[in-house]
């Protein structure tokens, strides 16, 4: 059983928590599970782990891979962001086979489906924050596969460099790529390009940014 720190979480998670009656509020936490997940594991999510996940820490990158096992990064949770995983929602099964990884060791709550579906009917106020989840799925997702279409990639390089709000960056041209849904020698031809123009400095796993 979760503790009272995370049963206060879902207070947080549930605006509409005080709107569910007592014993409901207690089959949820009853079936609410803490888990935590290693860096570099990786789950197929609507079969592994069908419910809502809040992640309490760490990082979770989200993305589906091609026939040639390449991967196409669709977004990435971090601490305190909702995600919504279910196989019974007609409007993203176009990208059902959606996977994620642990891109850092991480800590997440679980609600399982199951006990949801318990409830979708009862309480109109979780049916609709299902599904405000579900259209914030699908939105992120059409905004990545926006980005690779119509960015440049050296332009999504700076940017990714840019997010980590900091200037010396720990992280390999690999997990470089596969954030930016690229290869591995062609991000490394961009960071070279950038180190020539002074906008950064190469050093063994690690990016000092210049601009």
């Amino acid at each position: 059983m979760i503790n009272r720190e995370d049963i206060k979480l879902l207070e947080n998670i549930f605006s509409f928590w005080n709107d569910i009656k007592v014993d409901d509020r207690a089959k949820i936490i009853l079936s609410t599970r803490l888990m935590t997940i290693k860096k570099g594991s990786t789950f197929f999510s609507s079969s592994d782990l069908e419910g809502i996940i809040f992640l309490k820490c760490g990082k979770l990158r989200f993305f589906i891979s091609s026939l040639d096992s390449r991967e196409l990064t669709l977004y990435i949770l971090r601490k305190n962001d909702i995600e919504f995983l279910s196989h019974y929602d007609d409007s993203f099964s176009a990208i059902s086979s959606i996977e994620f990884t642990a891109e850092e060791n991480s800590e997440i709550l679980f609600i399982p489906y199951s006990v949801l579906e318990l409830f979708r009917c009862k309480y109109c106020e979780i049916e609709k924050f299902l599904h405000t989840l579900t259209n914030l799925k699908f939105k992120n997702s059409l905004l990545a596969l926006q980005g690779i279409i119509l960015i440049p990639l050296k332009n999504r390089v700076i940017t990714f460099l840019k997010s980590f709000n900091s200037n010396e960056i720990t992280i390999t041209h690999e997990e470089i790529a596969k954030n930016l849904s690229s290869s591995r020698e062609v991000i490394s031809k961009i960071l070279k390009n950038l180190e020539k123009e002074n906008s950064i400095k190469l050093y063994r796993n690690k990016i000092i940014l210049n601009f």
